[in-house]
């Protein structure tokens, strides 16, 4: 399952700052957003035809598609970038925890997930990283990882700033 089906399947369609934040978490691909990229007005179409050389400007035509459609673009430190951030660790979490694999396997995701979206305070609970210097590997809780899914289901967007 792609970061975007895991996406989808726990918070439904992605708004603006998730494609956003999605792509500067390098969970979405251009062609994943062109795909998806709602809306009809110039900007959005823009960044839909974008291809071959052009693409090296997809960010900006990103950045103005959101603002076009959302007002604004989230950027680090703004309520609706951690708000996204929150959403894509929760799918990411959500569906690592769903598969079928060893503790070890699990933990891997889990610290990948902590590397690539962040990690707030309260995630330090369920994750010892892996200390490459000694070979330990990662360790993780997965009832720890369950409590914590439990909890940003009532407090979305209540959550700790991530720690990096």
């Amino acid at each position: 399952m792609s970061p975007l089906d895991a996406f989808r399947s726990t918070h439904g369609e992605p708004t603006w700052d998730d494609l956003v934040t999605g792509h500067d978490f390098s969970l979405l691909e251009p062609a994943e957003i062109q795909r998806w990229a709602p809306g009809d007005g110039p900007a959005a179409t823009r960044l839909r035809a974008l291809e071959g050389d052009g693409l090296r400007f997809f960010e900006a035509h990103l950045w103005a598609a959101c603002t076009e459609a959302a007002g604004r673009t989230p950027r680090p430190g703004s309520t609706g970038w951690y708000c996204a951030q929150d959403r894509w660790r929760e799918a990411l979490l959500r569906q690592a925890l769903a598969a079928e694999c060893t503790a070890a396997q699990l933990a891997a995701k889990v610290e990948r997930i902590y590397e690539q979206v962040g990690c707030p305070e309260d995630m330090l609970r369920m994750l010892r990283p892996s200390q490459p210097w000694s070979g330990t590997p990662a360790t993780v809780d997965p009832k720890a990882v369950q409590q914590f899914l439990d909890q940003t289901r009532r407090t979305p967007s209540n959550r700790t700033k991530p720690r990096f």
